[in-house]
């Protein structure tokens, strides 16, 4: 029965990401190339998330090149549906699962949950996060799912540059990714492949997953400053810019 519902999971994965609507879900209307620069298309969450990563990669490799410095380096694993990954960032059991969606410096991995990503497409997750719980923005789209993968490499950029040697409160490292996703962003709006609709999907997941829980160490921002950290990067285009966050 699991290997029945398993494979019946997969193939509505699949259809969502073939056919939804924008109506319900987004359209797709993020170009994405592939790093010989060829536009790619995604039929699947899995597919999705590895173009986007190598999107963002070829924005930061561009970045580091002109920079004088070798280009970045990461892996990546998407984890299926009802399954887990091994990681060394995984907690006690060391396994992420459904609700992944980390960049682990251990290991220089980034992991995602091919259902999270599905369940930020359909909207499926629009008012379980911390800020959409509260009414701020949402989830739903291709542009939102961008996001996530953007902010997750921005955390690989903080490790290839060494931020993470330094001793600052969680929110510094999470504005700073929202900051550098928002400059991949304006490089993919300045190449013409994104829409307003696509960008306003990157300003509603951003609100949606700031947080209020200011007292706890883990905090990651309120939707206010995710969605102004976002802003900051797409409107300036230039990474330097977000080292702003790292000193406030």
């Amino acid at each position: 029965m699991f290997a029945v519902l398993a494979a019946l999971a997969v193939a509505l994965g699949a259809l969502v990401w073939s056919h939804s609507s924008s109506a319900d879900a987004g359209a797709h209307n993020l170009v994405l190339r592939s790093p010989d620069g060829t536009e790619q298309s995604a039929q699947d969450a899995e597919q999705f998330l590895t173009a986007v990563t190598q999107d963002v990669d070829a924005y930061w490799t561009r970045v580091f090149a002109d920079a004088g410095r070798p280009e970045p380096r990461v892996s990546y694993a998407w984890i299926p549906s009802g399954q887990t990954a091994s990681s060394a960032c995984g907690g006690e059991s060391g396994a992420m699962g459904d609700d992944a969606a980390a960049y682990c410096p251990a290991d220089d991995t980034i992991y995602i949950s091919e259902q999270f990503a599905t369940n930020i497409y359909t909207g499926a997750l629009d008012r379980a996060l911390p800020g959409s719980a509260h009414g701020y923005g949402g989830t739903a789209g291709d542009f939102a799912v961008a996001y996530i993968v953007a902010h997750e490499y921005g955390h690989q950029i903080q490790h290839e540059l060494g931020v993470f040697d330094r001793e600052l409160p969680t929110v510094a490292y999470e504005l700073q990714a929202d900051c550098y996703a928002g400059n991949w962003a304006r490089s993919a709006y300045d190449d013409q492949r994104v829409e307003d609709g696509d960008l306003q999907e990157a300003l509603d997941a951003a609100l949606a997953v700031g947080d209020f829980d200011t007292s706890n160490p883990g905090h990651h921002g309120t939707p206010e400053q995710r969605r102004e950290a976002w802003t900051t990067g797409f409107e300036a285009g230039d990474p330097s810019t977000c080292s702003q966050y790292l000193d406030a």
